[in-house]
């Protein structure tokens, strides 16, 4: 099953309930509002259709809201468009009134003109056309700039300062507004915050979900600025995840360290414990096109390898020709990231810090390298614990079982987590045939699969990750003693007398029967095992078995009535213990 989450945008292609159904079946996990477009209404309309697909699918999604955030643009020009050549002398008026024309284009920003210097660069449209100020105007508010290459500019388009400290708000108006609709309205388990600079742009957010009660939604900054990348260590302190911005985030820093910072940052994530995103143009060409480059390709692999939690789709779902079929190709690049990440992926954190759940999560990726263990199931009433194991990256699956649809919700979002909503038991009796019962139901483990079942004594409590057990699933048949230590799977064939068990034996056969004699001898020669119900370490069936060297299991009360003819079984000498089925993973 994909470990990699994929966040995808909703837009105008992927508005009717038919496509969004096919995001979700493709392998789409968190659904992302962009509130730089569109309103409330248009937003609201695509919730209840993803509620709708999710009905349709019988899959439950995260929720995410990108705000628009603190930014500057240009205001609208005169002409609708200006053309500007290399060396083109203009000035930036600081007045919003202003139309813009060739000699003269004005900002949003009003404190521009404090913020830059001399020399720098200001560039618009992502990029699109870069000028260097030559002169601050401080009596008309204006910069004179040189332009820098050939270029058209329109209207309302970005504007940026590389390398300069922006003094605007953490959090705009819209922002707020936006907010507070997202979570009375949507319910929203993420706010991925956009152009966040410092720690106080998270923590103007994080009061106002505590003003609204609302503090289990994550924040997720996404940084997009050389400010923002050196100032990520205080920033990650009051943020719940990371997302890396990195169509923004290459205009203002050299292109050639995007991928190294992405790196870093992935990295020190990993090392917190903290989900991570990598976003923007992972698959761009999809918009247009049915097939990824190959360079898109190894993008997607590299940030799988490098550890991120989730990728994401930004304008290849929300406005692209091939929404579902960007999901589809995402999910398979993530996958065959993850097959490979043993061997070519970034190393797993290391343990440094005394928390004692983080001890288990870090525990929990040691048992399943060395057992070969194929599903992890943990029972969460935070998605603390859940966050912990996926955090040192299992080569297995996480099936997290929580008793509150939020949680569920909100974990969408971690590497490897398969979260689920389910009553919380009364007590902590069978807690572990419970989690047993749950792996087998989702189709995370069948009969024979070893799974590890991490769980917090008594059930239900936070911070109480206490227990970790390894189950086999299957139906334990017989228990009694063993003798040696090796583990069979073969067929069964019962027999009341030694006659009987010679007529019947085959090659590799297991021999079910009361006891044993020096008539049975044929077909313990066959025989890859021998279970009996009667004797001990010193009887007939324990001596024999030692001297060919095959498993013994005495005293193996019940076992010729709980075992069929032909069934086929496991025998599992060092605990004693018969199973139904093949429990390959003894």
């Amino acid at each position: 099953m994909k470990k990699t989450k994929i966040v995808s945008t909703l837009g105008p292609a992927s508005t009717d309930v038919d496509t969004i159904v096919k995001l979700i079946e493709s392998g789409a996990n968190v659904f992302r509002f962009n509130f730089s477009h569109g309103d409330h209404e248009e937003h609201f309309d695509r919730l209840n259709k993803v509620h709708e697909a999710e009905k349709r699918t019988g899959k439950t999604v995260g929720l995410m809201l990108d705000t628009k955030g603190a930014e500057i643009r240009t205001t609208i020009q005169k002409d609708g468009k200006i053309e500007f050549h290399t060396n083109d002398e203009f000035r930036i008026s600081m007045d919003e009134s202003i139309e813009g024309t060739k000699e003269k284009i004005a900002v949003t920003y009003p404190g521009l003109l404090a913020d830059v210097h001399v020399g720098g660069h200001i560039l618009f449209d992502d990029g699109i056309l870069d000028s260097v100020i030559k002169e601050i105007d401080e009596a008309n508010k204006e910069l004179v700039v040189v332009a820098q290459n050939n270029a058209t500019l329109g209207s309302r388009k970005t504007v940026t300062a590389p390398g300069v400290s922006i003094n605007l708000p953490g959090i705009t108006e819209k922002d707020s507004s936006d907010i507070r609709f997202g979570l009375s309205e949507m319910h929203i388990n993420f706010i991925a915050a956009s152009f966040v600079r410092k720690p106080e742009d998270v923590l103007d957010i994080r009061k106002l979900l505590e003003d609204e009660h609302k503090e289990d939604v994550q924040i997720f900054p996404k940084i997009e600025s050389q400010e923002g990348i050196d100032n990520f260590e205080e920033i990650m302190k009051v943020s719940d995840g990371l997302m890396i911005a990195r169509g923004d985030m290459a205009v203002e820093i050299p292109a050639e360290n995007v991928p190294i910072v992405q790196k870093h940052l992935i990295h020190r994530c990993n090392e917190m414990g903290k989900p991570v995103i990598t976003a923007t143009q992972m698959l761009d060409s999809m918009i247009e096109n049915p097939r990824p480059t190959r360079a898109e390709a190894s993008d997607v692999e590299y940030a799988v390898l490098s550890g991120t939690d989730a990728t994401m789709l930004s304008g290849e779902s929300a406005n692209g020709d091939y929404p579902a079929e960007a999901v589809a190709t995402m999910a398979k690049l993530d996958v065959k990231a993850e097959n490979h990440y043993d061997e070519y992926g970034d190393a797993r954190p290391a343990f440094n810090n005394g928390d004692v759940t983080e001890a288990f999560g870090k525990q929990v990726a040691e048992m399943v390298k060395d057992l070969d263990i194929k599903t992890i199931v943990t029972t969460t009433s935070t998605g603390y614990s859940a966050r912990m194991i996926s955090k040192y990256h299992p080569n297995a699956d996480i099936l997290a079982l929580t008793f509150d649809d939020r949680v569920r919700r909100g974990l969408m979002v971690n590497w490897g987590v398969q979260p689920i909503v389910v009553d919380k038991p009364e007590n902590s009796d069978g807690m572990f045939d419970f989690a047993a019962k749950k792996a087998v139901e989702t189709g995370l483990a069948k009969e024979g699969d070893l799974i590890l079942v991490v769980a917090g004594l008594p059930v239900g409590e936070k911070g109480t990750t206490n227990v970790m057990s390894v189950k086999l699933i299957g139906s334990e048949l017989a228990q009694g003693q063993g003798v040696g230590d090796k583990t069979v799977i073969g067929k069964a064939f019962l027999a009341s007398n030694a006659a009987d068990a010679n007529s019947k034996a085959v090659d590799g056969g297991v021999l079910v029967a009361k006891n044993t004699n020096k008539d049975f001898l044929p077909s313990i020669k066959k025989a890859s095992a021998i279970i009996v119900e009667d004797g001990g370490m010193t009887s007939h069936a324990a001596v024999l078995g030692i001297s060919l060297g095959i498993p013994v299991i005495v005293s193996a009360k019940g076992a010729t009535e709980n075992i069929s003819d032909g069934q086929t079984i496991t025998v599992d000498a060092r605990r004693g213990i018969v199973y139904a089925g093949a429990a390959n993973s003894l």
